[in-house]
């Protein structure tokens, strides 16, 4: 038998070693073989049998770390003991068997020890898992805040909210997922990667950029996609190198392919969440002196007239002038809307804050440039949108004292930026009922304020002369013009007033801007609309009653109640919660206020109908329940009176109606202006007579009517 080669002898060495335990010496002897000492062979396989040797070694020592935390003790000392036979300088392994003999060497577990055992097993690991994820989170949600400005632009209209949040939600996803795995991938390694992983990842890339890029051609409305071509291209790119890169790049080992599947998901989030966070209708304000410091109370103003724009009209509820409900312009949430507090320090901070915030879209800058003067900028994403200056002589505005000039600058302001926002995000233009003109709208939130004109004797015609420049500059403001016939018609004396050509002209313009077609899911028409059948309805009872006193043909009363029971009918059927379910908080509560006026007109109807028998008249009467309204009350009395007009009704019964009249009149008329809409409504002409009446009104005679009653029986 041939004597072994130094490579032989050496190796028999090392291998001597190694089975005992010491791979460090082993494996330093299977390296010392060199060429000229034989066939390498030996120590080639040798080395190789070190590495499994230290791999299962690590294997074993992990197998008993699980078990010490499963609780059996004698499995995991099993699982050290053969690691430290295959590894003998293995540290894990010896610091394995020294934690389970600690571990045996106390009697019973005790809730520190568990306590602590939890802690360091579970609670350390899983909230350095937590907090690593949270700052990966925040930063790629503030990279997708960041590239907004580049993917969205300035004038693109917002797509459909639908489309908005499942665009959203996928990039959010995205990003979670993005800033989870990367940790929990390098604590627990969960997965080893393969061919099958790799090919997964590129067909999960190809799935969410195709469905992605088809979502950003449904949403965007006909060739408003060319707006989104810097978001589709991006989505292309990103969609094809990831897919390239993981599929073709076979110098690529597994893991580096895994890692680019990772990227790419990860880019393809944070476009998302960046198209979705440019397209959000939140809104920051400041309102500025002309030296650059915040003005506080005009900011808290401003952000007021934002949210409440056009509430603040001549018809107040309480009113027995009234039209019950208001028209509010802005249907921006409360929660969209924020502004910077006062203060330098505080002040900067929050600016600091809102720069880095990725989900504030918009920001509008209103200067108080002097007592007539206001200059506004919007921008979008951190880019400028508009710009405009509002100036009291421009728009005619009366000379007034300088809070309520400034009022009418920060109310011009909050019409500006909303009719832009509108531009962009459509579904608020419903809630300006046809106007695209900010000049015309803030004129006529102007005009229709309570506190935005001086109450002295031009008043009224200022508000008219307001109200029809700001038709002129709109002409499909339909509010505007609503208010201006109201305005109009109510400079006229009673004695002059034509109430039933001013029903004709309200349905006029009902039927002329196609309000009448408006379907009843666009929320935002539904208060002006509901305001107009109403007080087509009840002009056209009082075109009724004039026509009645002043001696009217049979055929022309039959037509006027038909006219003011086709607008009663709708605006019953949009009153009825059973019929018609809002959606809107406000529009809800409009709704449940105007339920009882509808129903007291279908009353007044029936009572008025010539086929109904005087005996079947059951009108009801308003104090046979709790808690009616002074408003309800003036209705009731108004229909009361009607009925007492009927010309089949015993005179009993005559008597009975007007002495219910009467006692609802005592529990409606409060004020001084309650008393002078009372003395020229024609539905108590048969009254004036009447002592009772008389002393209600607190005149002997009743005076002549300055302003037309809106929205009386």
């Amino acid at each position: 038998m041939p004597a072994d080669t130094v490579a032989q002898q050496v190796c028999k060495a090392a291998d001597g070693h190694r089975l005992a335990g010491s791979l460090d010496r082993a494996k330093t002897l299977y390296e010392s073989v060199k060429a000229s000492d034989g066939d390498q062979q030996c120590a080639v396989d040798g080395l190789r049998l070190v590495a499994e040797a230290r791999q299962d070694a690590a294997e074993l020592v992990t197998a008993g770390q699980l078990m010490i935390r499963s609780g059996d003790l004698a499995a995991a000392e099993d699982k050290f003991a053969a690691a430290l036979q295959l590894d003998a300088a293995s540290a894990a392994a010896a610091a394995g068997v020294a934690r389970v003999s600690d571990l045996k060497s106390r009697p019973l577990p005790t809730a520190v020890s568990n306590s602590d055992r939890f802690y360091r097993d579970w609670a350390l690991p899983l909230g350095r898992l937590a907090v690593v994820a949270a700052i990966g989170m925040l930063v790629l949600y503030a990279l997708a805040g960041l590239c907004s400005r580049w993917l969205v632009k300035v004038d693109a209209v917002a797509w459909r909210p639908w489309a908005r949040r499942t665009m959203g939600s996928i990039g959010v996803s995205l990003l979670f997922a993005a800033a989870v795995m990367a940790p929990l991938y390098a604590m627990f390694t969960p997965f080893d990667p393969t061919w099958t992983q790799c090919w997964v990842g590129a067909l999960v890339i190809g799935l969410v950029g195709v469905g992605a890029a088809a979502l950003v051609l449904w949403a965007a409305r006909g060739d408003e996609w060319r707006r989104w071509r810097a978001l589709l291209l991006s989505l292309d790119i990103v969609m094809l190198a990831g897919i390239l890169a993981v599929l073709l790049c076979s110098a690529l080992s597994y893991d580096v392919r895994l890692m680019f599947v990772h990227i790419i998901l990860t880019v393809i989030g944070v476009l998302l969440t960046a198209a979705a966070l440019g397209q959000n209708l939140r809104l920051q304000v400041e309102v500025q002196q002309s030296n650059g410091n915040v003005n506080a109370a005009s900011s808290d103003y401003l952000l007021a007239r934002m949210k409440g724009l056009g509430t603040e009209t001549q018809q107040s509820l309480h009113k027995s002038t009234s039209t019950p409900g208001t028209t509010p312009l802005s249907q921006i949430p409360v929660e969209e809307l924020s502004v910077l507090p006062a203060g330098k320090i505080v002040g900067t901070l929050t600016r600091l804050f809102f720069a880095l915030r990725p989900d504030l879209t918009w920001r509008a800058r209103v200067t108080l440039v002097d007592d007539n003067r206001v200059a506004i900028s919007l921008s979008r994403n951190g880019q400028h949108a508009a710009s405009a200056v509002f100036s009291r002589p421009d728009l005619h505005l009366p000379k007034d004292d300088q809070e309520r000039a400034t009022a009418q600058m920060l109310t011009g302001a909050a019409a500006f930026i909303l009719v832009q926002l509108s531009a962009v995000h459509e579904e608020l233009q419903d809630g300006l009922y046809g106007a695209s003109q900010w000049r015309s709208v803030a004129l006529q939130v102007i005009a229709s304020s309570k506190s935005l004109l001086a109450d002295d004797e031009a008043r009224d015609a200022t508000k008219v002369r307001l109200l029809a420049k700001a038709v002129d500059e709109d002409s499909k403001n339909e509010l505007a013009l609503f208010e201006y016939l109201w305005a109009s018609y109510g400079l006229q004396p009673h004695e002059e007033t034509d109430f039933g050509g001013f029903a004709r002209a309200i349905d006029a313009q009902y039927h002329r801007c196609d309000i009448s077609k408006v379907s009843d899911d666009r929320e935002g028409w539904m208060p002006l609309k509901i305001r107009i059948l109403y007080s087509s309805a009840t002009q056209w009872l009082n075109g009724y009653v004039d026509y009645i006193d002043a001696g009217g043909t049979d055929e022309g009363r039959a037509a006027m109640l038909v006219s003011a029971r086709e607008s009663a009918d709708e605006l019953d059927r949009l009153c009825d919660p059973s019929k018609v379910a809002w959606k809107g908080r406000e529009l809800r509560h409009q709704q449940a206020a105007m339920r009882p006026h509808a129903r007291n007109l279908g009353e007044c109807f029936h009572a008025l109908q010539e086929t109904t028998e005087a005996g079947q008249v059951t009108a009801q009467h308003s104090h046979e329940e709790p808690h009616t309204s002074p408003r309800l009350a003036y209705d009731h009395a108004c229909t009361h009176m009607l009925i007492a007009r009927r010309r089949d009704l015993g005179e009993e019964a005559r008597r009975q109606q007007t002495e219910y009249a009467i006692e609802d009149l005592r529990y409606a008329i409060v004020t001084e202006n309650d008393k002078k809409e009372a003395q020229g409504d024609p539905c108590f002409a048969e009254l004036r007579s009447d002592p009772r009446f008389r002393g209600l009104v607190s005149t002997p005679q009743a005076r002549r009517r300055k302003r037309l009653r809106t929205g009386t029986l």
